[in-house]
């Protein structure tokens, strides 16, 4: 017998409609019954056909069994694994090189891909980052199935809100799924900050919501939001939160763009001449604007319809000096994971962490559970999974930095497919769970 991980998702599939089925034969009672009629041979050949027909798909699967060591009579909802207690720990693994697993999907066959993270169409040719599993020490992550998750969808929104590294999470998910999904029944549509990826026959959409620091700011416009200076109504949500409401599935992360040491905050409005400013410091504005979207979440979600979810810092790997390489050195040339497990670099801030952890605890005793997506770790070790110089340029390059490359990599987004399909994988986990 073969030893291989992970069926390939036709089986997966062919699993669970052999169990929707049941294997069972329809009983009929052996009676000699005259029938001169020409209708019976026929409904007699019929059953004679049907019965050579599941004895075939019977004997599919005793190959497959064989082929793959799948249990074929296992329920559907095998999905599932149990992620609470000590004995399950997701967040905590190391990566293990699979070629024969991954990647979920190629890239350069995604229709949906962002030219921010086509690494492979933009000139990358070594693309054994795709090739990475996590790990975790004590259980196993189930295998990811598209076709299983949009059952799951049915009639449903799964919403991802925050900044680009949602965004990179929520594009990782549309190439997931989409290759299960024919052209005519899956489409994409924009409405301002808001983009819909739907799958018609399930009625199902996966959504991104761009706000970067969840309250409103000046930085809300979905193109134009790189300026200078940036400024927070502190205590203003529902323009964002308004086209959150009543999804079933919400995904958010903000931190990248809270990294700097004060930030305005403004009472009043962005119209209004009489609002009054004032600069506040890093951590305590960060932990305002959480305490308005806990506030929120708590009014306004049915914990009984909605599963909440918030994802941690992603961290950047711009200092090569941290994991042993030249100090002017960052993510450009690197090909594979750091090694050293519980590797730290100084772009993780446990301090935030802790805010966002203070929050989620405050939001449990007030009966909403939101589950933290605790990616930080992992992802530390992936130096080599973003688009580094492998990208759309949405700037003319100078000559300076074409003799520099390691100057104008992105050593703060994720390749696809890659580091983030993983962060699917869990909250994949959880949605099962």
């Amino acid at each position: 017998m073969k030893n291989v991980s992970h069926p390939p998702l036709q089986i997966v599939n062919l699993k669970c409609q052999l169990s929707k089925m049941n294997l069972q034969m329809p009983k009929y009672q052996h009676q000699m019954v005259p029938n001169p009629k020409p209708w019976g041979s026929i409904r007699s050949s019929l059953h004679s056909l049907i019965a050579v027909l599941v004895a075939t798909l019977l004997v599919g699967t005793v190959y497959l069994t064989q082929e793959y060591g799948v249990q074929f009579l296992e329920d559907c909802s095998s999905t599932k694994v149990n992620t609470s207690g000590d004995s399950c720990d997701l967040f905590s693994g190391k990566w293990v090189f699979d070629n024969q697993s991954y990647p979920l999907y190629k890239g350069l066959q995604c229709t949906y891909m962002s030219d921010q993270l086509a690494c492979e169409k933009f000139g990358r040719k070594d693309l054994s980052f795709q090739n990475w599993r996590w790990q975790p020490h004590q259980c196993d992550l189930p295998r990811f199935n598209a076709t299983a998750l949009l059952e799951r969808l049915r009639n449903k929104r799964l919403v991802y809100v925050g900044d680009s590294l949602n965004r990179n999470q929520w594009v990782s998910m549309v190439c997931l799924i989409e290759s299960v999904v024919p052209p005519e029944l899956k489409s994409m549509h924009t409405k301002g900050s808001l983009i819909i990826f739907k799958a018609t026959e399930y009625n199902a959409t996966i959504e991104f919501y761009w706000a970067p620091l969840l309250v409103e700011s000046n930085s809300d416009h979905p193109v134009d939001h790189r300026l200078p200076e940036r400024i927070v109504r502190i205590q203003a949500i529902e323009k964002h939160a308004r086209h959150w409401t009543g999804a079933d599935f919400l995904v958010f992360n903000s931190f990248l763009w809270w990294k700097r040491s004060m930030m305005s905050v403004l009472w009043g409005s962005f119209e209004s001449s009489d609002g009054i400013y004032k600069g506040v410091e890093m951590p305590r504005v960060y932990e305002m604007a959480l305490k308005t979207w806990s506030d929120w979440l708590e009014v306004h979600v049915n914990p009984n319809k909605t599963k909440l979810f918030f994802v941690s810092m992603s961290p950047t790997h711009q200092i090569a000096e941290e994991w042993g390489e030249t100090a002017s050195g960052n993510c450009y040339g690197e090909t594979e994971p750091i090694k050293e497990e519980g590797y730290t670099g100084s772009s993780s801030q446990p301090r935030m962490m802790r805010i966002v952890e203070n929050v989620l605890g405050e939001l449990k005793t007030r009966g909403l559970d939101v589950q933290m997506l605790n990616i930080t770790q992992l992802t530390e070790y992936r130096k080599d999974g973003h688009p580094s110089i492998y990208r759309k340029q949405w700037d003319n390059l100078t000559e300076e930095q074409l003799t520099n490359p390691s100057s104008f990599a992105d050593c703060i987004h994720w390749c696809l497919p890659g580091v983030p399909d993983v962060w699917n994988e869990l909250l994949y986990a959880y949605i099962f769970q």
